[in-house]
C-alpha cells in the first residue's frame, strides 16, 4: 500500500533547534463576531496575528521523540481523545471507575439474587435478624445467571485489556502534547482544540505525503468513518424500519442499533488502517460486495438473537442502579427531555467534531424545553394542580407531626406502613405533578423559542416555517426532543428489535450502502481516500441547488439534502477561522455578498446586524425581537416564514452574488452572525415571489 493510500505516515521530530513562528487567529468573541463587520466575512488577511512565543516554538526545546506512528488517522483520533478527555489523569480515573462501576453493578446484582435471604430479611420475628442470619453466601447460583456472569466475564476481561493498553497509548500521546506541543496537563483542562490544531500543524515533518496539514485535512482524518455515516442519513440510504406489523413506519437509531449498524460496515468496508478497501472503488464488485453486506447484516443479526436476553438483562440492572437513586430524589428528571439519536445524525455537520456538536447541543436545551413549555396543557395543567394540593395537603401534615414526635413518624401504623413509607410516595407525587402546572406567568412566544433553538441546532425543515405556533410542527418537534425515559426504554426494547433490522430490513439498503460508498469516495492528497462530501471542495456538484449552491449535477445519487454540505462548511470556518477559503466558491460568493451588503448598508448609514422593519404578517408573535437581539433578523423571518426586503434595497443590490435557490436555507446558523446574516439576506434577495406568496 503506497503512502497516499495509508493517508500518510507520521515521523517523529528530529531534535534539531530552530525558530517557529506559529499562527493563531483571532477567534470568535462571545458575542460570535469575527473582527469588524465591514470587512469581508471570511478574509484570511484579516483577524490572523503572529505571535513570537519560546514555549510556542515547536522545533524548540523539543529532546524527546516520540517513536513513529505508520496510521495517522488513528494517531490523531488518540490526540483528539486525549484533548477530549482533558488529559491523562482524567482519562485514566474515568476509565477505571467506568470499569469497575459496571463489575459492581453484576456483582451486587448476584448478591442481591442469590446470597439474600428474604424471607428472614422481611420476617417480623422480634428481635429482627441480623446480616449474617439474612445472607447465605453458600447458597447455589442459578444455571441462566451463571451463563450471563461467563458472558459477562469475557467482555469485562476484554474492556480491562483496552483499559491496560489504552494507558500505554495515553501515556505516549501525553507525551507529545508536553515535549512537542508544549502543553501541559493543566492547559489542557481549559484549550481550544482549533488552539491545538494550530499547534499540530506546525510540527514539521507529520505527514509525509503532504508539505502542510491543516484543521480540514485533520477533521477529515478523525472523522473518516464518521462522515461516511452522516451521508448516509442526510440522504436516508438505511433502511431502519421495524419489520413487523403495524411497526413498518417507525424509524430509529438507538445505541444498540447503531453500535451494530458501524461494526457491520466498518469492518467490512475499511481495512485494519481505517482507509476503504480499493474494491469498494470498482463499479464491477458492486452487485458481489452487497450481497456480501447482506450476508454480514443477516450473520450480525443471527448473532445477537442469542445476546440479546443477556444485554436486556443487563440493561434492565444497570438502569435501576443508576436511576433509582435519582428518581427518589430528583423524580422530574427521568421527564426531562433531550435530543433523540436520530436527531443527533441529523443535526450533526461533516467534519464537526464530537465536542464541538455536543456544545450545540447543550445550548439549544433550555431553548428547546421553552418551545415545548409554550404548548401547555391546561386540562392536564388543572388535574395535575389538584392533585398536587390533596397529596400536598396530606404531605404537609405528617412532615409537621414528625417534627413535632419522631415516635409518630417512626411507629405509628397507617395500614401496615409508617407515615415515614407515606412521605416518599407522596413527594414522588408532588414532585411530578408540579412539573406538570404551567406557570401562570408563561407568554406563548413558540416563535422565538424556535429561533434560539434553530440558532444551535440549524435544523429547521421547509414545513415548519412560518407554522412553529401550531400543535402539528410541536408534534413533529417532540419526535426528536422527546423524554429521556421514553429514550431509555427504546433502547432496552431495540434490543429485541436490532436483530430483526439487521436481518430483514438493513439488507434492502446493501446496494444502496455499497453505491453511496463507491459514488462518495475520492483521494485527498496527503489524506487518502475520504468521503466527498469531507472535502468542501465541490460545491457545485454536491451541494444542494434549493439551497443556494449553483449545483449543475444531475447525479442525485451525489447530491445531499437539506443544505447538509453548505451549512457543513460554514459551521467549520465559524468553528476554524484561520482556515485557509481562497478557493471555496460557497465562501467567496458570501463574502462577495456581505462587500456589498456592507457598501450599501454604509451609503444608508446602517450597518450588519440592524434589525429590519417588523413584517407585516401576523404569523407567531414578534414582540420578543427587542429581547433578542442576537438573533438575526434573517433568522427571525426563516422561523416566521416572512420576507421584509423593501425593493429600494433590491434595486441597489442587482450585483450581489445570485444564487438560483427559490428555496430559503433556514438552518445555517452559528456562532458568527455576520455570516448567517449574508447568507440569509443572499437568498431572500433573490426567493421566488410565488414561493414568498405561497407561504
Amino acid at each position: 500500500m503506497s503512502h497516499e493510500d495509508r493517508g500518510g505516515d507520521y515521523y517523529p521530530m528530529r531534535d534539531d533547534p530552530g525558530d517557529s513562528n506559529f499562527i493563531q487567529a483571532k477567534y470568535p468573541n462571545s458575542t460570535g463576531h469575527i473582527g469588524n463587520g465591514n470587512h469581508m466575512l471570511f478574509d484570511d488577511n484579516h483577524g490572523i496575528e503572529m505571535l513570537r512565543d519560546d514555549e510556542a516554538s515547536l522545533l524548540h526545546e523539543s529532546p524527546v521523540s516520540i517513536p513513529a506512528i505508520h496510521n495517522l488517522d488513528s494517531f490523531l483520533t488518540d490526540v483528539y481523545n486525549y484533548f477530549r478527555g482533558k488529559g491523562f489523569m482524567c482519562i485514566f480515573f474515568n476509565d477505571l471507575f467506568e470499569l469497575f462501576s459496571s463489575l459492581f453493578v453484576v456483582l451486587f446484582f448476584t448478591f442481591l439474587v442469590c446470597f439474600v435471604d428474604y424471607g428472614k430479611l422481611f420476617s417480623e420475628a422480634m428481635p429482627p435478624p441480623t446480616f449474617r442470619e439474612s445472607v447465605n453466601f453458600s447458597a447455589p447460583i442459578p444455571i441462566w445467571l451463571m451463563v450471563f456472569l461467563v458472558i459477562f466475564s469475557l467482555y469485562w476481561l476484554s474492556k480491562l485489556f483496552s483499559f491496560l493498553s489504552g494507558i500505554k497509548t495515553n501515556w505516549e500521546i501525553s507525551s507529545f502534547y508536553h515535549n512537542t506541543l508544549k502543553i501541559s496537563e493543566d492547559e489542557i483542562q481549559t484549550i481550544e482544540w482549533r488552539e491545538v490544531v494550530t499547534k499540530i500543524v506546525q510540527v514539521p515533518r507529520l505527514c509525509i505525503v503532504k508539505e502542510n496539514m491543516n484543521a480540514l485535512d485533520i477533521a477529515n482524518r478523525i472523522m473518516r468513518k464518521e462522515n461516511y455515516i452522516i451521508g448516509l442519513i442526510n440522504q436516508k440510504v438505511l433502511n431502519l424500519s421495524i419489520p413487523f406489523p403495524f411497526l413498518r413506519n417507525l424509524t430509529f437509531i438507538t445505541k444498540t442499533l447503531e453500535w451494530s449498524l458501524m461494526y457491520s460496515l466498518f469492518n467490512y468496508i475499511f481495512d485494519e488502517n481505517g482507509i476503504i478497501k480499493s474494491e469498494f472503488q470498482d463499479p464491477t464488485q458492486r452487485k458481489r460486495l452487497s450481497r456480501g453486506l447482506s450476508r454480514r447484516f443477516i450473520t450480525i443479526g443471527v448473532l445477537g438473537l442469542f445476546t440479546t436476553p443477556f444485554i436486556f438483562f443487563f440493561l434492565l440492572i444497570n438502569f435501576f442502579f443508576e436511576y433509582a437513586e435519582e428518581l427518589k430524589n430528583r423524580p422530574g428528571s427521568l421527564f426531562s427531555r433531550e435530543w433523540s439519536p436520530l436527531a443527533r445524525w441529523e443535526f450533526r455537520e461533516l467534519n464537526e467534531l464530537p465536542h464541538y456538536f455536543q456544545n450545540r447541543l447543550n445550548l439549544s436545551y433550555s431553548h428547546a424545553n421553552q418551545y415545548v413549555e409554550s404548548f401547555p396543557s391546561q386540562m392536564l395543567s388543572t388535574i395535575a394542580k389538584f392533585i398536587s394540593f390533596l397529596f400536598g395537603s396530606v404531605l404537609a401534615v405528617f412532615i409537621v407531626l414528625g417534627i413535632v414526635s419522631d415516635h409518630f413518624i417512626m411507629n405509628y401504623q397507617i395500614f401496615d406502613r409508617t407515615p415515614i413509607w407515606y412521605i416518599g410516595i407522596l413527594g414522588t407525587i408532588v414532585a411530578i405533578t408540579r412539573s406538570l402546572i404551567v406557570d401562570e406567568n408563561q407568554v406563548f412566544q413558540p416563535a422565538k423559542h424556535m429561533a434560539r433553538t434553530v440558532q444551535n441546532t440549524h435544523y429547521l425543515p421547509m414545513s415548519w416555517v412560518g407554522k412553529t405556533h401550531t400543535h402539528k410542527v410541536r408534534d413533529e418537534f417532540l419526535v426528536l426532543f422527546e423524554y429521556r425515559i421514553v429514550d431509555f426504554v427504546r433502547d432496552i426494547f431495540s434490543v429485541l428489535f436490532t436483530p430483526f433490522i439487521l436481518m430483514f430490513s438493513l439488507p434492502k439498503s446493501s446496494q444502496a450502502i455499497i453505491d453511496f460508498f463507491g459514488n462518495n469516495t475520492i483521494n485527498l492528497d496527503g489524506v487518502g481516500p475520504i468521503c466527498q462530501l469531507g472535502d468542501f471542495s465541490n460545491i457545485r456538484k454536491l451541494g444542494d441547488n434549493s439551497f443556494g449552491s449553483l449545483n449543475q449535477s444531475q447525479n442525485k445519487i451525489s447530491l445531499t439534502k437539506n443544505a447538509k454540505l453548505e451549512k457543513s462548511i460554514i459551521n467549520f470556518k465559524c468553528l476554524n477561522p484561520e482556515w485557509n477559503t481562497d478557493n471555496n466558491e460557497l465562501i467567496q460568493n458570501l463574502n462577495q455578498f456581505s462587500k456589498i451588503k456592507n457598501n450599501n448598508n454604509n451609503n444608508n448609514g446602517s450597518h450588519i446586524g440592524n434589525h429590519s422593519p417588523l413584517p407585516t404578517t401576523s404569523v407567531d408573535d414578534f414582540q420578543y425581537i427587542n429581547d433578542s437581539h442576537y438573533i438575526p433578523h434573517e433568522i427571525i423571518d426563516a422561523v416566521l416564514g416572512t420576507h421584509h426586503f423593501s425593493n429600494q434595497n433590491n434595486n441597489q443590490n442587482n450585483n450581489a452574488p445570485r444564487f438560483k435557490t427559490g428555496r430559503v436555507d433556514q438552518n445555517i446558523l452559528n456562532a458568527v452572525n455576520d455570516l448567517h446574516q449574508s447568507f440569509y439576506e443572499s437568498q431572500y434577495r433573490h426567493k421566488n415571489d410565488d414561493f414568498v406568496n405561497s407561504i
